[in-house]
């Protein structure tokens, strides 16, 4: 056997040896975080502008920052809702040592009365190539019953793909499972617009979600919200 064979079939012993997954590697999970923040109500315009200012300055300075979004409930709108989406978990340690970071957080201490953070676990983070400033969001917050996860979990992924690939309106449909409670499920969602969320609830495969998944949901806790800052890098 000459070098060159030799070679060869090193070569195809570490391949079979190594196999697909270190071969070919699998896309990066991206690491999603939530926050549920109360705000004093008389402080809650200068929160608003600081956590505007510092999403700006995340996205633009951050590379593994791939979304940021914020947005109030309507009933109750010191009640801030908090979506983040990082390249994956380094990227969201980075994030926290960063002085931007730094500089909101120390500003807006004494303006958050309560914070509630929650590692998530991804579902499907649906989304268009590019997302605009503002759009119409919807939140909800879902409990499945444990031996259906699974099922629900398929129906939800197919539904989520069918609306992010056919229904212009669908901006975003961003699904994840509590990492500590993995059947309470949250989802953010973006729409263009009021009629775009209508049609949605009006579509054949959102209401063939609704016909296969009734059964696995246990409770159901609808939000609608006024967007504070809504901002994503292209995909």
């Amino acid at each position: 056997m000459n070098l060159r064979q030799f070679s060869r079939v090193c070569a195809s012993a570490l391949a079979l040896c190594l196999g697909p997954p270190a071969l070919a590697q699998k896309a990066q999970v991206p690491f999603a975080r939530l926050e549920d923040l109360d705000i004093d109500p008389a402080r809650l315009e200068g929160f608003k502008a600081a956590a505007r200012e510092h999403a700006v300055a995340t996205l633009r300075m951050e590379r593994g920052v791939l979304a940021l979004h914020a947005a109030a409930e309507k009933g109750n709108p010191a009640r801030i809702r908090v979506f983040e989406m990082y390249a994956d978990e380094s990227a969201y340690q980075a994030h926290l040592r960063t002085p931007h970071f730094q500089r909101f957080r120390s500003g807006t201490a004494r303006m958050v009365l309560a914070r509630r953070m929650y590692d998530a676990v991804p579902i499907l983070l649906g989304a268009k190539p590019r997302l605009p400033a503002k759009a119409l969001v919807r939140i909800a917050e879902l409990e499945i019953a444990p031996a259906q996860l699974e099922a629900y979990k398929a129906a939800v992924t197919e539904e989520i793909e069918t609306s992010i690939r056919i229904e212009a309106g669908v901006l975003a449909i961003y699904s994840v499972a509590l990492k500590e409670n993995p059947t309470h499920l949250r989802f953010f969602e973006l729409y263009a617009d009021e009629k775009a969320y209508r049609q949605h609830l009006e579509s054949p495969h959102f209401k063939k979600y609704v016909d296969v998944t009734r059964s696995m949901i246990t409770a159901r806790r609808l939000f609608e919200t006024e967007p504070l800052s809504l901002g994503a890098k292209p995909r």
